[in-house]
């Protein structure tokens, strides 16, 4: 025979090879104290899933094959054209194994009702090939062959009976008339008395051909996949609602003063990213004057010496002094020479010329850069737990995709990022005021 490669004892289904002559087959040893007659036919051994497929000529030779080989199928033949027609995934009827290797199971027969070659099928890759993309399948698994070619028919005789009537509807000359819409519902039994195999099912309803109720197989390493269990298919997931790209960054600032307006007052500054988030900061107020006031701007400023220079950036705090300071009086000031309308000198002019400085080389930095989309200009404009200044009016610093949003919010009225806040500024304080008792003690 032409076209068959040829090794010791051993047949590859590689047609531009040749075979060798076949050795005698080795049976398994009998048991002890039984004598068996020795087959001197010759067998060939099919090794349609091991290490190498293929036929071959010995026990031994296809023991090596499928030893250790997870799931392997092989069996033995007397004649290399049936071994052949194993490996090439014919079913053998004799035996009842199918291409699978599935040994004692009985014959399906699939009915195919509605797919791209409507009739009836004996492997579940042949149902696949014709409903795989088909808009609106029918197909149902039946034990005898009989059952299955009625179910197709049922199908075509319901599908002649609607297209005589579709038919009748157009030739009755009315073109000003609307044609009657047929729908057809899908078969209840769609999938009924189908064993699948995990990953191997029709994925109805599934989104990116993902199913959803397998997954990896950790434990068994003869399997890759195994379906989920009901706890974790119950599992709730979390995913990313938008690109982050998109999303700017949002930071509560507070500051708080204990025993605010006295000589013996102690401020400290809040700064809250997110919970357990490395960039929160907490700490006393530097400086000689211990206010209240001071101690809110002073925890913008390091919000935004905090937070990278390229993003946009929204700040939350309960003080409209702060918001004010560095988003609208400042212009007034720096226009008067830093002087009120009083003529007095601005109160904390340091710390708010510090803000405004930061707020402005922001704004020098991303002056190259565009406003990807209006998408991202918009983003977080509404604020749902609190209200941007100007009554929602777009701020001065907004400008630009790295732009400065503050928005008011409510203190002590159970704002989670608030009392965040509020909590790190406290702590800021006594903290500050621990280490100047004990330094007094000393």
């Amino acid at each position: 025979m032409d076209g068959l490669e040829t090794k010791p004892g051993f047949t590859s289904l590689n047609p531009l090879s040749a075979p060798s002559a076949p050795a005698p087959a080795l049976p398994p040893a009998a048991s002890a104290g039984t004598k068996r007659k020795r087959d001197t036919q010759p067998k060939f051994y099919a090794v349609r899933v091991g290490k190498e497929p293929g036929v071959y000529h010995t026990w031994l030779e296809c023991l090596d094959q499928v030893r250790g080989f997870p799931k392997s199928v092989f069996k033995s033949f007397p004649s290399m054209t049936e071994a052949q027609a194993f490996i090439a995934g014919e079913r053998d009827l004799t035996n009842g194994v199918d291409a699978a290797g599935k040994l004692g199971m009985p014959q399906k027969w699939y009915g195919v009702r509605s797919g791209r070659v409507p009739g009836v099928y004996t492997s579940w890759q042949g149902v696949l090939d014709q409903i795989r993309g088909w808009k609106g399948p029918k197909h149902k698994m039946f034990k005898t062959r009989a059952e299955a070619e009625l179910f197709v028919k049922e199908g075509a005789h319901g599908m002649n009976g609607h297209g005589s009537a579709v038919e009748s509807i157009e030739s009755n000359g009315m073109p000003n008339k609307k044609k009657a819409k047929i729908t057809i519902k899908p078969d209840p039994d769609f999938h009924e008395h189908i064993d699948y195999l995990p990953g191997e099912a029709p994925l109805d309803g599934a989104e990116d051909d993902f199913d959803a109720t397998i997954t990896l197989s950790h434990t068994d390493p003869a399997t890759s996949l195994r379906f989920k269990t009901e706890k974790e298919r119950s599992r709730t997931t979390y995913s990313v609602a938008r690109p982050a790209r998109l999303a700017p960054i949002r930071i509560y600032t507070d500051g708080s003063s204990l025993a605010n307006g006295r000589a013996e007052a102690m401020a400290g500054v809040g700064v809250y990213f997110g919970p357990g988030d490395g960039r929160n900061v907490s700490e006393g107020l530097q400086g000689t004057k211990q206010t209240n006031q001071r101690a809110e701007v002073t925890a913008v400023l390091r919000a935004l010496e905090a937070c990278p220079k390229d993003r946009r950036v929204v700040i939350l705090t309960d003080s409209r002094y702060a918001i004010n300071c560095c988003s609208e009086w400042f212009r007034k000031w720096r226009a008067n020479g830093w002087v009120n309308a009083a003529g007095k000198s601005v109160e904390n002019r340091d710390l708010i010329q510090k803000v405004v400085d930061n707020l402005e080389e922001r704004l020098r930095m991303n002056e190259h850069r565009h406003v990807e989309s209006d998408e991202e200009d918009e983003a977080d404009d509404g604020e749902s737990n609190g209200v941007a200044q100007n009554g929602g009016a777009k701020g001065y610093w907004e400008r630009g995709p790295a732009g400065v949003k503050f928005v008011w919010v409510k203190g002590h009225a159970k704002d989670p990022g608030n009392e965040a806040a509020d909590g790190l500024a406290t702590a800021g304080a006594r903290g500050a005021r621990e280490l100047v008792e004990a330094d007094e003690n000393f």
